[in-house]
């Protein structure tokens, strides 16, 4: 009986629902915000870059397609157009749309000159593919191009692989090589174009017009005329080089024993045939077809890279699509890809700025977030000062990279002597009385005290004589101290500092030589091209301290709008806690870009008034050069220092006198205060 009401009486614990629970973390921007971005810009790649470009290969092929009799209207209804108009945008265009995707890069090319521009652009493994495939679309419109042609036409344009001969039916034909060698020399002509404007770096864009997109007729006038100049200078250029391949290169290949026995088969004629120098005007139409059909396909290569340009870098708004926008243009800005990153905090700075009522209610929910830990303003803020401190390090090193921390070796602490007895070093027996005979020859020997003064006495004599005038001849026979180690001297210079040491005499001798035999026109233009290519843009040093300078731009304008926005729409004062460190981190990149731009600007000396009388053009040009560089570089620093005086202005303006309220370091106070007064 009682075992059962003990049983029945037994308590069980009462479970609580008063669990300690892990906050959530912010989600990845991997997770939420990068694949949102890549379906727009997949968009944006098939609505607007694909069908713009297919669009102009289209009337491009329309306009300038026949090589026949054939009308505008005939070509415009007729589907072979419209097919052969379609294979060269697949196989000419497509290609490299593609590769500009696959290699667009947010790190800009840290170079200064064109020098360093080039050589860091070959050293790179995907300029190569990149000239692979300008070469490989180009192969392929040169293809297409003459499988348009019946063998009749194609005799007639007198472009057949062989030349017509029985005795030599191996004879490859001039023309035709001439022309697939221009068009591969256009195409790698149009890579080195991409390379000096560092084409393949995401560039930021505010919004676009539809006067400044590329299919608007100014633009496309542009396009015309810019590709005309730079097709008609690249194929002169080229028929430079293959004059002087003809004439120099050709002959060399046909004496070589290997060599001469492959090529001689194929292009032996080429050799006897006319003065390069006259080819020219013997054949005329042959340079038109080239300039046109390398005209063709640089157009529609540039507008293809123009579309893209102009519609990847603009804005997307992703985070009204989701059910959380904060959540997700939150985790938009902890992307490590700084093209994200720039599409993130555009978005933000819309938001931060955005004066309606659902804009200010979204800045609320954003401040009062407690769901995640660590909140999503605290995300924010660290991960917008975080960058901002990276790109202030790199500013303060002039783009410099990181050194290597020092690593010091700890010290080998040394083990102690282990105690021992001291060792008597003196004998300890009465040393033996020695004879008067050993006595006598001690004296004598040769590390006696009595050797050691008649050596000491005998060098003195002998500097005191050298500083007397002895005869040459009683010279010549004395031996000399100082030969010796010259000899051993000679003896052990190596041989390869005397064969390294010719050939550089023999190049400054060839260099020289071939100096001397240049007109003087000559080698001021060569003077002129050396300096251009190796001389150090101001501008392009500043470019390197600041690579990230848009996007800094759209991180400082988010935060002072959200600060600004925070005095009225924080209820927890979280933002509040944040303020000093915004604003001394403001204060301080600013600082330090003004403190540069002094620097900047004291390179720019300008023109004297003797100067100016004497009329010097080579010091008045060096001068409007630097003023010019001087200028461009005071543009980059703009960009960062605008938005940096913007928005402690704002700051200032808005909160006032309860700026008082927050303590910062005596130098960032000194330089609010100047902005509190202004404003």
């Amino acid at each position: 009986m009682s075992a059962g009401m003990g049983d029945s009486l037994r308590t069980r614990a009462i479970t609580s629902t008063l669990t300690a629970r892990l906050s959530p973390t912010v989600p990845p921007a991997s997770q939420t915000y990068e694949p949102l971005v890549k379906s727009a810009l997949r968009q944006r790649l098939i609505h607007n870059i694909f069908a713009f470009s297919v669009a102009f290969t289209l009337v491009v092929s329309i306009l300038l397609g026949g090589e026949d009799e054939t009308s505008t209207f005939a070509r415009l209804v007729s589907p072979g157009t419209w097919m052969v108009a379609c294979l060269k945008w697949s196989f000419g265009v497509l290609p490299v749309i593609a590769m500009r995707k696959v290699y667009l890069t947010s790190a800009a090319t840290p170079a200064t000159s064109p020098a360093k521009m080039l050589t860091n652009a070959i050293a790179k493994p995907s300029t190569r593919r990149c000239l692979a495939v300008y070469m490989s679309c180009t192969l392929m419109l040169i293809t297409l191009y003459m499988s348009s042609f019946t063998s009749e036409e194609r005799e007639n344009l007198r472009l057949n692989v062989f030349v017509k001969s029985r005795k030599h039916p191996y004879y490859l034909n001039g023309r035709l090589l001439f022309l697939i060698l221009a068009q591969l020399w256009l195409a790698a002509s149009f890579l080195l174009r991409n390379i000096m404007l560092d084409r393949f770096v995401f560039r930021w864009t505010k919004p676009l017009n539809s006067s400044e997109l590329p299919y608007a007729p100014s633009n496309l006038l542009k396009l015309l005329l810019t590709m005309a100049l730079f097709t008609s200078f690249s194929l002169m250029v080229y028929g430079v080089v293959f004059a002087l391949s003809r004439m120099l290169v050709l002959p060399l290949l046909l004496k070589l024993p290997v060599v001469s026995t492959i090529v001689r088969p194929f292009v032996t004629h080429f050799a006897r045939g006319t003065w390069t120098l006259t080819l020219p005007l013997l054949h005329w139409s042959l340079l038109v077809r080239s300039f046109t059909m390398g005209l063709v396909t640089l157009m529609s290569w540039e507008f293809a890279e123009s579309l893209f340009d102009a519609y990847v870098p603009q804005p997307i708004k992703v985070g009204t699509l989701t059910a959380d926008p904060n959540v997700t243009v939150v985790s938009g800005i902890t992307t490590q890809d700084a093209v994200f990153a720039h599409f993130a905090y555009s978005e933000l700075v819309e938001l931060a700025s955005d004066e309606s009522s659902a804009g200010s209610a979204r800045r609320t929910a954003l401040f009062g977030d407690q769901k995640y830990s660590p909140s999503l303003w605290n995300v924010l803020a660290r991960q917008s000062l975080l960058r901002l401190g990276q790109d202030y390090q790199t500013f303060l090193r002039r783009g410099a990279p990181v050194p290597p921390p020092v690593v010091v070796a700890p010290a080998i602490p040394k083990p102690k002597d282990p105690p021992s007895t001291p060792l008597i070093r003196k004998a300890i027996f009465k040393a033996p009385r020695q004879s008067p005979l050993g006595s006598m020859l001690d004296s004598v020997s040769s590390d006696s005290e009595l050797s050691k003064a008649a050596e000491a006495v005998a060098g003195e004599m002998e500097e005191r004589a050298s500083q007397m005038h002895i005869p040459e001849l009683f010279r010549s026979v004395a031996p000399s101290s100082a030969a010796a180690p010259a000899a051993n001297a000679v003896l052990a210079k190596p041989t390869s500092g005397i064969i390294s040491s010719f050939i550089a005499q023999m190049e400054l001798r060839s260099r020289d030589l071939v100096v001397s035999w240049c007109p003087d026109w000559l080698k001021e233009s060569a003077m002129r091209w050396n300096k251009w290519f190796y001389r150090e843009r101001l501008n392009k040093v500043v470019e390197v301290g600041l690579p990230n300078r848009e996007l800094d731009a759209l991180i400082i304008e988010a935060l002072s709008h959200f600060v600004c926005a925070s005095l009225s729409e924080d209820r927890y004062g979280v933002v509040q806690r944040d303020i000093p460190r915004i604003i001394e981190a403001f204060l301080s990149f600013l600082s330090a870009i003004e403190e540069y731009q002094i620097e900047v600007n004291a390179k720019y000396t300008p023109p004297t008034p003797d100067e100016l009388s004497q009329g010097d053009a080579k010091i008045l040009e060096e001068k409007e050069m630097m003023r010019l560089e001087v200028a461009r570089a005071g543009d980059v620093l703009v960009v960062v220092s605008d938005a940096l005086k913007t928005g402690v202005a704002n700051i200032s303006r808005t909160f006032g006198d309860k700026l008082v309220a927050f303590k910062f370091p005596p130098r960032t106070a000194r330089k609010l205060q100047s902005f509190v007064d202004y404003t």
